[in-house]
């Protein structure tokens, strides 16, 4: 079932596309909170250090906001530490197939609404607040 829906979900551009987006936020806020749990750094200790509140670190974390890259870094220098970036080429079958057999597979709760709605609300976020 669960190689059923990530072909699905990977079979047009636009959901790929999201899904990529959120793969990579995932793994952003995953190497944050992996590097918190090394140096045995907790929420609120990381929010003293970066100098922002502990609920802006809770939301930043989560994965549900869009995160700049300047936040990132930021993050990272004050956990002592900064994120090694490299690109590989995208392989959609193997991904299929590497999702539908081990841990990923119970993550994916996403449908393709909740996909196109996160989409939407991103947008109507971003034409708010270039408005404001």
């Amino acid at each position: 079932m669960t190689k059923n829906f990530m072909e699905k979900l990977l079979s047009d551009d636009k959901t790929r596309k999201l899904y990529f987006r959120e793969d990579l936020i995932f793994e952003v806020t995953e190497a944050i909170s992996k590097v918190m749990e090394e140096k045995g750094v907790n929420k609120a200790k990381l929010s003293r250090l970066a100098g922002v509140s502990k609920s802006n670190i809770t939301q930043l974390l989560s994965g549900d906001h869009n995160m700049r890259l300047t936040t990132v870094a930021d993050l990272l220098y004050a956990l002592d530490s900064k994120l090694a970036v490299t690109s590989v080429p995208l392989d959609v079958d193997s991904i299929v197939e590497s999702i539908a057999f081990n841990h990923w597979a119970p993550v994916l709760d996403l449908t393709m609404k909740q996909l196109e709605y996160r989409e939407v609300n991103e947008k109507s976020q971003k034409d708010l607040s270039q408005a404001a």
